[in-house]
């Protein structure tokens, strides 16, 4: 079978010819029909996480499959992967087949695209809870998203929506973003200072959900009204948060951390809820396809922020 194997930490995945595992007791064994590319992946293969598998190693958290052997699935089952170390300090999905541990799979509606099945998990998850268990949005609020354009910010800004919000204020970087918003959600284009020139002086919101961090989450919490609350994702522009203490007390807006690793049994009871409304079309995930060969390129796009949703490779 073919597989994405890390060899060298800090370098692209090689595509390797290697034989197809054989699944032992209390295994399952599948052919792989989509494996997401996550910014998790790309932390491991860098080698400078605290988890470190052997090499060589391959990688792929997230993914979707179809039974081919098992005492637990029927053959042909489709399940989602993920869990029990697959993709960590256990081979994972960017290959044709995989076998692991009965309790990695999970059987879904088949009526969910296995694209889809292999991204939704950890940005629909994210942005339900940072609307709801964390910022605790209600029905009449203004909400900023900041990079709305992505995976988990669309998903964040189209929960906002449904739970009633009055606006929902998208802030992407680049002008290109702006047409990848969902629908309903206005755009607001730019970095730093051209954000607080477009947004003026005043609040305008009661709530920010911030996955881009860097130097647009400043701007964005003098944009909160006192009493407010930001819900802290991500920091993909950057990982530093300066606060001149005086100004922050007075403004009373609340800095709250989404922190998905300490919730992992509430994405578990969240997946099915969410599964339906995706097959039913109540919100929507935006995935962009690649082979398996072109892993390396998709890779590089996402670090470049020049993929429109979720990465996913087919094999």
């Amino acid at each position: 079978m073919r597989a994405a194997r890390l060899h060298e930490f800090g370098r692209a995945p090689v595509i390797d010819d290697i034989d197809v595992p054989v699944r032992a007791p209390g295994q399952t064994l599948v052919r792989v029909d989509a494996a997401a590319l996550g910014h998790l992946d790309m932390t491991i293969a860098s080698g400078t996480f605290d988890v470190r598998p052997e090499l060589p190693h391959i990688g792929g958290t997230d993914g979707a499959g179809t039974v081919v052997e098992s005492d637990t699935f029927a053959p042909g089952t489709k399940v989602l992967i993920r869990g029990g170390g697959v993709g960590l300090f256990k081979n994972g999905c960017w290959a044709e087949y995989l076998a692991a541990a009965d309790k990695v799979f999970t059987p879904f509606d088949t009526a969910l695209d296995p694209t889809v099945a292999a991204t939704f998990f950890l940005p629909s998850t994210t942005g339900y809870v940072a609307v709801h268990d964390v910022a605790r949005v209600v029905a009449g609020e203004r909400v900023v998203v900041s990079g709305a354009s992505g995976a988990v910010g669309s998903m964040a800004a189209q929960f906002a929506l449904a739970a009633g919000a009055a606006e929902v204020i998208g802030v992407v970087p680049r002008d290109d973003q702006a047409a990848l918003l969902p629908a309903g959600v206005r755009p607001v284009v730019g970095r730093g200072e051209q954000v607080a020139d477009a947004l003026g002086t005043e609040p305008i919101a009661e709530v920010l959900i911030d996955t881009l961090g860097g130097d647009l989450l400043p701007v964005l919490l003098r944009r909160i009204v006192p009493g407010g609350r930001a819900a802290l994702i991500g920091y993909t522009l950057g990982t530093d948060l300066q606060l001149d203490l005086p100004n922050w007390l007075l403004a009373d807006v609340a800095l709250l951390p989404v922190n998905m690793i300490r919730r992992t049994a509430r994405q578990a009871e969240l997946a099915p809820e969410l599964i339906a409304m995706l097959v039913a079309g109540a919100v929507e995930l935006a995935v962009q396809t690649f082979p398996l060969d072109e892993i390396a390129s998709a890779l590089q796009a996402m670090r470049d922020g020049k993929v429109t949703g979720r990465a996913v490779v087919t094999p």
